[in-house]
């Protein structure tokens, strides 16, 4: 399978991605609200699909490798249940977003971040388009997909031992820097459409 390199736009955060392959991740947009209030807050609008869509890969966290620059990582959450959202604070660009807990191994990387995407093959999911703006599509395709690869990839990771290995959580399984939640008005502003 390929490896695939990335970088945030400044070049400061890098890393490479194993295992890039159409049977190994998910390559989605995501059309939610929060998805686009987080591209918004970080001023990554220009980098998104007609209608609204955020361009993501669904990986297995196991499966990155941050190689330089992992000091400027920084997490954000859109509110106290959001999930945490990781991102190269030298520049604002998004890296993945995750669940709380490296328990679940779900990492949603930022498409825009890779020097290629052909290993990933066709976008093939379309998830929550009835939030997406005018000019974006309004049926959600192939979410099973989504959802299986999640499962085959959480599977993969528990009997070989590793899925718990995170570029985003500690051995203790503490994030690598505290997630800071949205105040009331910067929630406000990137929800505004």
């Amino acid at each position: 399978m390929a490896e695939v390199d990335f970088a945030c736009s400044c070049g400061n955060v890098r890393g490479v991605l194993q295992n890039a392959a159409p049977s190994a991740v998910c390559h989605l947009i995501c059309y939610c609200s929060d998805c686009r209030a987080y591209a918004r807050h970080l001023g990554q609008m220009t980098q998104l699909e007609p209608g609204g869509g955020s361009p993501l890969v669904q990986v297995a966290p196991f499966a990155i490798d941050i190689t330089s620059g992992s000091n400027h990582i920084a997490c954000l959450r859109l509110s106290s249940k959001g999930l945490y959202r990781w991102y190269a604070a030298c520049c604002d660009t998004p890296i993945a977003n995750s669940v709380g807990t490296p328990r679940v191994p779900l990492a949603g990387m930022w498409r825009p971040l890779f020097s290629t995407v052909d290993p990933f093959g066709p976008v093939r999911t379309l998830g929550f388009t009835k939030m997406s703006r005018p000019g974006g599509p309004r049926r959600d395709k192939a979410t099973h997909r989504m959802l299986s690869g999640l499962i085959r990839n959480a599977l993969s990771g528990y009997t070989s031992g590793i899925a718990s290995r995170s570029p985003f959580f500690a051995a203790d399984r503490s994030p690598i820097v505290a997630p800071v939640v949205l105040t009331e008005a910067d929630r406000k502003r990137a929800y505004l459409e």
